[in-house]
């Protein structure tokens, strides 16, 4: 019995050893915007990017089989009327204030419906943006939405990418007619956010929050893309420039003055979204290597394990709460998705180690057997 102890510990020490020694690679050679020779290769690096589309980042096994694994859960809460999240409440008068952003879901079943090939996740997805569209005012905006820029360029983000995604997937000319309708739809949102007024109270209102930057040039960059707008891109572009601004020398991205490991991969993944549709942009090489000293600094958070570590937060370790009311954690699908996607974009197989890692910690059924093999696979 004791050498059976003995092996086991052995055995265990052996995995953790592999793990450990996965994430202590060599970091990825795009970290240092300043240098002429990483710039040139960031600049070559993008251009690879771009053979690929979101639709087929979407497809790779680590996002496919992992992310979407579980689509229903998407939008087997929602109302019958398509809201869904606490709208769902403020519906029922169990709540004071409705929040747009509550219809983000809409993205994931519909993308995750396309990679799946699930009609039924991608009707939800259509009926979540419906119910967010009937909500809007002929302005563009969402009158009585709370937190009104801020949650509008969640769903402006939602859905521009949604659209992409579905013009890019074999799909395309089934849902030609749902793109052709919401386009003009999300247009005028992602106008009303550049109104002036409204573009000046909404970005004061972001400055303490870093990842916000991200978010509202990816939601104006993808609506640009969609629709040709060009005035958009430029508003996307000048937001991507105050965040990369903001980043300090260790690769964190403040919020609220502080670090968040959580809050800290909502902006990277934001920010990699950019680079997928805008790789050949001349601030892509700087937004890379944004994102590489962020992994990098994120990596420092990943326990050998996979568990994500909250000390020292300034947002996720029990400061603020969500829209309902619950005590804000630390989002392990945000710093998977932080990780995956990079891993899905460059092919690199450190960023994909520890993403294996978060899912393995996090996710039910993602077994320590099935991490041992794609540990000596690889």
């Amino acid at each position: 019995m004791k050498m059976g102890w003995i092996r086991t510990g052995v055995l265990v020490g052996f995995f953790l050893s592999l793990i450990i020694s996965r994430t202590m690679i060599t970091p990825p050679i795009f970290t240092d915007a300043s240098s002429t020779s990483n710039a040139e290769q960031s600049r070559q690096f993008s251009a690879r990017l771009s053979e690929r589309t979101d639709f087929e980042n979407e497809s790779t096994d680590l996002i496919a089989n992992v992310f979407y694994r579980n689509l229903h859960n998407l939008y087997k809460s929602m109302a019958p009327s398509g809201a869904s999240g606490m709208n769902v409440l403020w519906e029922r008068n169990q709540a004071k204030v409705w929040y747009i952003e509550e219809q983000l879901p809409c993205e994931e079943a519909i993308i995750g419906g396309l990679v799946k090939d699930d009609s039924q996740a991608i009707a939800a997805g259509f009926k979540m943006m419906d119910w967010g569209f009937a909500h809007q005012d002929t302005d563009g905006s969402f009158q009585g939405t709370g937190d009104a820029f801020h949650s509008t360029s969640f769903f402006v983000e939602a859905v521009a990418r949604s659209l992409l995604v579905i013009q890019q997937s074999p799909q395309s000319r089934q849902y030609a007619a749902q793109v052709a309708h919401y386009t003009p739809l999300v247009h005028r949102a992602a106008r009303w956010m550049i109104s002036p007024d409204v573009w000046n109270r909404g970005t004061k209102r972001n400055q303490p929050y870093t990842h916000r930057r991200y978010l509202v040039a990816t939601a104006l960059g993808l609506t640009g893309k969609l629709t040709g707008d060009q005035v958009l891109m430029n508003y996307g572009r000048q937001s991507i420039k105050d965040g990369l601004s903001l980043q300090l020398p260790n690769g964190v991205n403040p919020e609220k003055g502080g670090y968040d490991s959580s809050y800290q991969m909502v902006g990277v993944f934001y920010a990699e979204r950019w680079v997928r549709y805008f790789p050949k942009d001349s601030l892509s090489p700087k937004v890379i290597a944004m994102i590489n000293r962020a992994l990098s600094w994120e990596e420092t958070r990943i326990t050998p394990l996979g568990k994500i570590r909250n000390d020292g937060n300034t947002r996720t370790a029990g400061q603020e709460t969500t829209r309902s009311g619950k005590v804000k954690k630390v989002s392990y699908r945000s710093v998977f998705r932080g990780f995956a996607d990079w891993a899905s974009l460059t092919g690199d197989k450190k960023w994909e180690g520890i993403a294996r890692r978060i899912a393995q910690y996090y996710i039910p059924n993602t077994n320590l057997s099935a991490l041992k093999k794609w540990l000596l696979k690889t």
